[in-house]
């Protein structure tokens, strides 16, 4: 809004690894606008007849569903249907657009569908490479014990996030690792402020963090 490209801030990890409490930290000390736009403000989008939980859906098997981890027992997984990707390539598109009228958005999670990550990731470093928006990939880490009473308090059903623990890595070259299993949330926002510090994509507001952050360029994990 000054002048300056929109930012992205795209926030990866699986359920219940902290991603929205970060996401609402970041939005609460930017000195921009940033609206937020993840996976979970998508499926509360989702008609009742394609959505995942949603008994007898009549088109479940096109949209999202809930299903058993086989290799993982007690594990559940959710399986993306033809329209269900479709959606998520709108929702691609849509952070593209937000983008595209000059206002910064943050994502807040995404599926686990590799087409789908790489469309937006493509999409994304494109805009940056064009200067035309300012992007930042987090990565958000947890070991599978503290991730399992994480997921005990969220809503999300349990078992999912082991199973996304267990896939490939969302965003194939992440600007920001973080562990987070040691860690509660609000020291995981602390911390991705204080490593932003070095960096220059965007800044929090010093008066609300003490002091200015930036955002970019970590290649391996960093802890506190």
């Amino acid at each position: 809004m000054d002048g300056k490209p929109p930012l992205c801030v795209v926030i990866t990890g699986p359920s219940a690894a902290g991603k929205s409490t970060l996401a609402g930290a970041i939005q609460e000390h930017a000195r921009e606008p940033l609206l937020r736009f993840g996976v979970d403000e998508l499926y509360q989008m989702v008609p009742g007849q394609w959505a995942g939980g949603v008994a007898d859906a009549r088109f479940a098997e096109r949209g999202f569903t809930y299903q058993d981890v086989p290799s993982m027992p007690g594990a559940r997984r959710i399986n993306n249907g033809v329209d269900a990707i479709a959606m998520l390539h709108a929702m691609n598109a849509g952070i593209v657009g937000i983008l595209s009228a000059g206002v910064g958005v943050i994502v807040d999670g995404q599926a686990f569908e590799p087409v789908v990550n790489a469309d937006l990731e493509g999409r994304l470093l494109d805009l940056r490479a064009r200067g035309l928006a300012r992007v930042a990939f987090i990565e958000l880490s947890v070991a599978d014990e503290p991730l399992t009473d994480r997921q005990r308090r969220h809503s999300h059903p349990v078992g999912l996030s082991l199973h996304q623990n267990s896939l490939p890595k969302q965003a194939t070259k992440p600007d920001l690792v973080v562990e987070t299993s040691g860690m509660s949330p609000a020291e995981v926002a602390a911390f991705v402020c204080a490593v932003g510090s070095k960096r220059s994509i965007w800044r929090c507001d010093r008066r609300r963090t003490g002091h200015t952050s930036s955002l970019l360029g970590a290649d391996q994990p960093d802890q506190p």
